[in-house]
């Protein structure tokens, strides 16, 4: 019965391919099992978000299968929770490597802003050319080009000349 049924997903998913277009905002999507795995919220440059109510989820729009019922994806909700817990904290083990004296630091217009300088606990001392300042280590981002603060290589001059003046 189980193999009957996993053709008949199959069959499904298959085609329901051209059909991919008709995800949308707001639809319901659904696992091979037929429990609900999250609500789409965004679908942008072939990337459907589906937010789980724990996470929002960028998926390639070619991983659904849709359904009369609405999208289908291969993953419940707890698989997809999961996953995305666990790119959470690869993503932070790597942001945190990445904060290091002497690493390059991107403003958000992709300008070099400044150098890590050093780390005090919770915040970090980049150094410009127009100064150092010290910067919530939060407020940094990691980027396929590395570091990235925000704000742009001009705002950053023009706040440590301010607050260079002001001491």
């Amino acid at each position: 019965m189980r193999r009957f049924a996993a053709l008949i997903i199959a069959s499904a998913l298959a085609a329901a391919t051209p059909a991919l277009a008709q995800i949308a905002v707001g639809a319901t999507v659904l696992d091979t099992d037929g429990g609900t795995v999250g609500t789409v919220t965004a679908v942008n440059g072939g990337n459907v978000t589906v937010d789980t109510g724990s996470h929002k989820v960028a998926i390639p729009e070619a991983s659904f299968g849709t359904t009369p019922d609405g999208p289908l994806l291969a993953m419940t909700r707890a698989q997809l929770d999961q996953a995305a817990a666990a790119a959470e904290a690869q993503q932070q083990q790597q942001l945190a490597a990445a904060i290091m004296p002497g690493a390059q630091v991107r403003g958000s217009a992709g300008a070099v802003i400044g150098t890590i300088e050093k780390i005090e606990g919770e915040y970090i001392t980049l150094k410009g050319p127009s100064g150092s300042a010290k910067i919530p280590a939060s407020g940094l981002a990691l980027m396929s080009d590395g570091l990235h603060f925000g704000m742009s290589a001009e705002e950053f001059a023009a706040a440590v000349a301010a607050a260079n003046s002001a001491s």
